[in-house]
């Protein structure tokens, strides 16, 4: 039996008329009634009655073009799947991030589109905040996995958070503070700061000064560094104490200590940046397949490092 047994046999059965149906599917009646005829045999069953005064169904025959109807349906949507996973094969998801803040999520990220996307290609590119928000609304970002952007740097994006983290202090191993179980702000707003340099990440300083309530003239900078290494190689030393989500820690190890602020709720939120309005079908269909559900899957499943796309290193 073929799929084009079926779709004559529901030609047929909808038009009630042999003519019409051959003139419905570009062909000419006598093939099209030994198709029928040839169904009816493979089946061991009369679908139709056929007499001077037309054609009408047999009640197996109704019952046959219910079946029918659902098989040549799940054929047209399985051909549409196929073509669809092939596309996905063919094309490159593009995603900025940020190293330090995505390390504890992005292997784990990167294996959960992999198992239910295999073949398909993904590109990280290792980029300052202020480089994703202009490349997702350029369009050479698909998506970005970074810090929750300021309300103002929102427009046209969206944010679904993956993870939240406790904000505080790195310290060196040495300092008095690294024994304390939390610090407050008002203690490091009066201590020598590590801090990322303002050139390249300009937003940084606007939160240190927001978080420790002083205006950024007077935070008291002892070191500007241009990467997450940096900074914690200049508080291992004991230069200065960096203000940071925990997230750090996945670089950092034991170079250094983390200790939160005491008793108020500072968070930081990393997850999934992307653009409100080009192509959402289609990205919605990659987010909630993947990123969607990364809450739930961070953690669990694969924890392989074995994907190591070509990016530059910070």
């Amino acid at each position: 039996m073929e799929l084009r047994h079926l779709r004559y046999f529901i030609a047929v059965a909808e038009e009630l008329n042999f003519s019409r149906a051959a003139e419905r599917l570009h062909v000419s009646q006598p093939p099209l009634s030994r198709q029928i005829r040839s169904l009816e045999a493979e089946l061991k069953v009369k679908l139709l009655d056929r007499n001077t005064q037309g054609v009408r169904l047999t009640r197996v025959g109704r019952a046959v073009l219910a079946r029918s109807r659902k098989l040549v349906r799940d054929a047209e949507s399985l051909r549409a799947e196929a073509q669809m996973f092939e596309k996905e094969g063919q094309e490159e998801l593009r995603i900025g991030y940020a190293p330090s803040p995505t390390a504890v999520i992005i292997s784990t990220v990167l294996c959960r589109y992999h198992e239910l996307s295999p073949g398909a290609r993904v590109t990280l590119h290792d980029l300052t905040h202020t480089e994703m928000l202009s490349g997702l609304r350029a369009g050479k970002l698909h998506a970005a996995l970074t810090i929750r952007p300021a309300v103002g740097e929102m427009r046209g994006l969206k944010f679904e958070t993956i993870r939240r983290h406790p904000v505080g202090i790195i310290c060196s191993n040495a300092s008095p503070l690294a024994q304390q179980p939390a610090v407050r702000r008002s203690v490091v707003a009066m201590s020598e700061l590590v801090v990322y340099r303002a050139r390249e990440f300009p937003e940084y300083h606007q939160w240190v000064s927001k978080i420790l309530r002083v205006s950024k003239g007077r935070l008291m900078i002892i070191q500007e560094c241009a990467d997450v290494l940096s900074v914690v190689a200049a508080v291992e030393i004991g230069r200065g104490v960096a203000v940071v989500g925990e997230f750090i820690t996945a670089v950092s190890g034991d170079r250094v200590r983390f200790v939160p602020f005491v008793s108020e709720a500072h968070f930081q939120e990393v997850g999934l940046l992307y653009r409100q309005s080009v192509a959402r079908r289609e990205y919605q269909k990659t987010r909630g397949r993947v990123f969607g559900r990364q809450t739930a899957h961070v953690g669990h499943g694969c924890h392989s490092a074995a994907l190591k796309p070509s990016v530059r290193k910070t």
